[in-house]
């Protein structure tokens, strides 16, 4: 009977020292910054983060979901007093290694086609390359050299065409996202 209740015991160390090490393995966390709240991502995925805002003098938390993309600062709603902590944290649905929804086996998982990247000419300046026949809104981040953001900036791209990201003092320029501009 000692020898199982050794045996259990030391189980549950392990299964307890498992569960920290996949706790430490979390992307995302949140910090507040005068006032306001962000999500910020530290993983190089995007993140589907799931976030619960209580606040004192309200007995229902609020819940929010929010896409977080990688190696990104994402504000939230929230303001002022009240506490926000991150309930889950997965992969953002259609990434490699995501969940799948199992109420919908057979839907067709369609990956939506990249119009534009982020590339470097042959003269080394940063270019912007829209693939696609249709205008595209990019958005990208500027980070000096110890990697703190330096700010966004969104682009509008026509059809089939090229255009040049201004550095302005940064040492590295990143994609963040593209959509269809708006008609």
């Amino acid at each position: 009977m000692r020898f199982f209740m050794a045996l259990l015991c030391t189980l549950v160390v392990h299964a307890l020292a498992g569960a920290a090490t996949v706790q430490a393995q979390r992307c995302t966390s949140v910090i507040q910054e005068d006032g306001s709240e962000y999500i910020v991502n530290t993983c190089s995925t995007c993140r589907k983060v799931n976030i619960r805002r209580k606040r004192r003098s309200i007995a229902m938390p609020v819940m929010r979901t929010y896409n977080i993309q990688p190696r990104s600062k994402f504000p939230t709603s929230f303001k002022g007093i009240g506490r926000s902590r991150i309930t889950s944290e997965i992969l953002c649905e259609g990434g490699q290694g995501a969940g799948i929804n199992i109420m919908k086996p057979k839907a067709r998982q369609t990956t939506q086609k990249k119009c534009v990247a982020l590339k470097t000419s042959v003269t080394g300046v940063v270019i912007l390359v829209n693939s696609c026949n249709s205008c595209r809104g990019v958005a990208v981040e500027r980070y000096a050299t110890n990697g703190k953001s330096m700010g966004r900036q969104a682009y509008k791209i026509n059809p089939l065409s090229v255009i040049q990201v201004q550095s302005k003092g940064s040492a590295q320029v990143g994609y963040l996202a593209d959509v269809p501009c708006p008609s």
